[in-house]
């Protein structure tokens, strides 16, 4: 999203109002969050958002790729990682390495899921 903005040339009150002329609400506050964040925007906000930019034609095609990318999200348990024990060196016993020590650290079983619509 943030690509095809910068792409449009258009400002956050250019695309609120090209929005607003298509019966859309894009404020800019909303737009200019949803661009900040890393979790998906909602439907509304991606319909209107695709429109404003002049890419009404591909509205339906982002709209089903934010469904699968909210279902994936949605089939992935939510699991909270043990930082203690990540942070707790782990020996020959609890890896079998061959005695060699590795830190947990940052080896968290938590999924990142970035999506790029």
């Amino acid at each position: 999203m943030q690509q095809l903005k910068e792409r449009s040339g258009l400002t956050y009150r250019e695309l609120e109002e090209r929005a607003a002329r298509s019966g859309d609400v894009l404020a800019r506050s909303t737009l200019a969050d949803t661009l900040r964040r890393t979790s998906l925007p909602s439907p509304d906000v991606l319909a209107a958002f695709f429109r404003a930019c002049g890419d009404e034609q591909r509205v339906g095609a982002w709209l089903d790729a934010r469904d699968r990318t909210a279902a994936d999200i949605a089939a992935v348990p939510a699991t909270t990682p043990d930082l203690e024990a990540e942070a707790r060196p782990q020996t020959e016993e609890s890896t079998g390495s061959g005695g060699a020590i590795s830190w947990g650290i940052g080896q968290s079983t938590t999924p990142h899921l970035v999506a790029q619509l």
